[in-house]
């Protein structure tokens, strides 16, 4: 075939086979599309080697991605990796984080295109949901309430263990949220694992440069402009606030669908009360004094200022499970 390679053919390489460059004898066969966005394709795969098959997850940068982001696209893959391996290095491995496999490129037809691509841990989310947007909002959906008191210090203290994970390590996430939360189990058993590390840093490691970095609703506005207070730990803290708030309401914390929207929310718009949010649960909205007391602590989690923040997602967590009960 002649001409650019179009992104819906990305599809088409299901059966494809990735060579490991860094583990002989082990390869990655493409099984099926199971996700996409605007820069990358998801997969489900296959890892064979002398072991038995595991399924894993294979994200491929997109061809579009990779001519018009060009540095800036390879660099979002090598983040990932970077972080990824800090973690996996780690025994026993963090069990809130993903686990990372492999990486490498794949050249597509006779094309000077090389696609970098990742394999990391499938979280099967079953019935339930792979994300934990997806299974807030089908709480939201089922019963017209979000997550319980339980569930949700459940999905904190996951959420928070693997932040703090990643952390230790001197890797940023950067991109906390409720799509980069991945799901497995039900009711007891239920896990969360973090995901998505296309926009960390590694401690020492180069930034995006000017780039506005986040998911809007979620992103910590030093994120964007750091030259008074640079992104740390604290970023984080921010995004997991927010990610409590839906977790409890089914709604965002900042309504804003664009990053100098967010930046206009945290630095003027009042935050909003738990209890005006419809899908609260009534055993909670019943609470008067610790829905108030948890407002103030997620207001203080997203104070603009990040010094005036908590300092460790630990203490975030603590200081929120103390309103609520462990």
């Amino acid at each position: 075939m002649n001409g650019p390679i179009k992104d819906a053919e990305l599809r088409q390489l299901a059966g494809t086979t990735l060579p490991s460059l860094r583990h002989a004898g082990v390869s990655y066969r493409l099984e099926r599309v199971i996700g996409e966005g605007a820069q990358g394709i998801v997969f489900l795969a296959s890892r064979v080697s002398e072991q038995a098959p595991l399924s894993i997850v294979v994200k491929l940068l997109r061809p579009r991605a990779v001519r018009e982001l060009a540095d800036l696209a390879a660099a979002s893959i090598g983040k990932e990796v970077a972080a990824l391996e800090r973690l996996s290095e780690r025994v026993p491995s963090p069990p809130h984080v993903v686990r990372f496999y492999d990486t490498g490129t794949l050249r597509i037809r006779d094309l000077a295109l090389e696609l970098p691509w990742v394999a990391v841990e499938y979280v099967d989310g079953g019935s339930e949901g792979t994300t934990l947007r997806t299974r807030v909002l089908a709480s939201v959906a089922r019963g017209g309430f979000a997550f319980d008191a339980q569930r949700a210090q459940r999905a904190l203290i996951n959420i928070t263990a693997g932040v703090a994970a990643i952390h230790e390590v001197g890797v940023l996430h950067r991109d906390v949220n409720p799509g980069n939360v991945l799901c497995s189990g039900s009711e007891a058993s239920e896990v969360f694992k973090l995901a998505d590390f296309g926009l960390a840093r590694v401690s020492s490691a180069s930034t995006f440069g000017n780039v506005l970095l986040g998911t809007p609703g979620y992103c910590a506005p030093e994120q964007s402009f750091p030259d008074k207070v640079g992104a740390g730990p604290h970023s984080d803290v921010f995004s997991i606030a927010c990610c409590y708030y839906f977790v409890l309401t089914g709604e965002p914390y900042f309504t804003a669908p664009t990053i100098p929207e967010m930046l206009v929310a945290v630095y003027g718009a009042p935050r909003r009360r738990l209890r005006a949010a419809p899908a609260l649960r009534p055993e909670l909205q019943a609470q008067h004094a610790a829905c108030a007391e948890l407002d103030r602590v997620l207001a203080w989690a997203t104070a603009a200022d990040p010094r005036q923040r908590p300092r460790t997602a630990s203490e975030l967590r603590d200081a929120l499970l103390g309103v609520v009960g462990a």
